[in-house]
């Protein structure tokens, strides 16, 4: 049977879910901890087009959004939770961003604020020469450009998306790639 014709809608609508009620715990057990967190839906700042499952990022109004709301949260708290990978219509319905969209959101959030630097967290000590679970010997290589993390990524290397790249390379943020097993650890760094 072939899918209904509003099947990426309805896609979008139910998958988000998990996003939002996995941030509205994240940011209760840190409340809990006494630590000075918001929570913030991230569909009133990201805005996209109407493509379901693989929506556009509406760079004007998402600037605005992110600059009116998220730079005056930041004056009376320390952290912001928020969701990844979803947005919203100008009509107020859920869209997600497609593969690699939690990482895509940190670098249109980091573009639209001018972030100093972007951190994404990871299973790994940061960006390696090959996937640790085919090769014995790996390097963690600790400096990438931008350009060489795109063509890192054209060629398979599957730790970051180019498309979530692009925003920040526009604006020359670093963006470190870091472990979370070793918070200490600086990661990769790409500039």
């Amino acid at each position: 049977e072939t899918p209904h014709e509003d099947y990426d809608f309805t896609y979008d609508q139910i998958v988000s879910i998990g996003e939002l009620l996995s941030s509205k715990i994240l940011a209760h057990y840190l409340k809990s901890l006494k630590l000075n967190t918001s929570w913030m839906d991230v569909r009133d700042v990201i805005i996209t087009d109407n493509t379901y499952r693989d929506a556009r990022i509406q760079w004007d109004i998402t600037q605005k959004n992110a600059v009116a709301k998220i730079l005056p949260t930041l004056k009376t708290v320390n952290h912001i939770v928020t969701q990844g990978f979803i947005g919203s219509t100008s009509e107020n319905f859920t869209t997600t961003l497609g593969r690699e969209g939690s990482d895509y959101t940190a670098a249109i959030i980091s573009y639209c604020i001018d972030a100093e630097s972007m951190h994404i967290w990871k299973d790994v000590p940061g960006v390696l020469t090959g996937d640790p679970r085919i090769f014995d010997e790996v390097i963690k290589l600790p400096r990438l450009s931008y350009k060489e993390a795109i063509e890192m990524t054209y060629y398979g290397a599957k730790v970051i998306h180019p498309k979530t790249i692009k925003p920040i390379q526009n604006k020359q943020i670093p963006l470190y790639v870091r472990p979370f097993l070793d918070p200490s650890s600086e990661g990769t760094i790409i500039s």
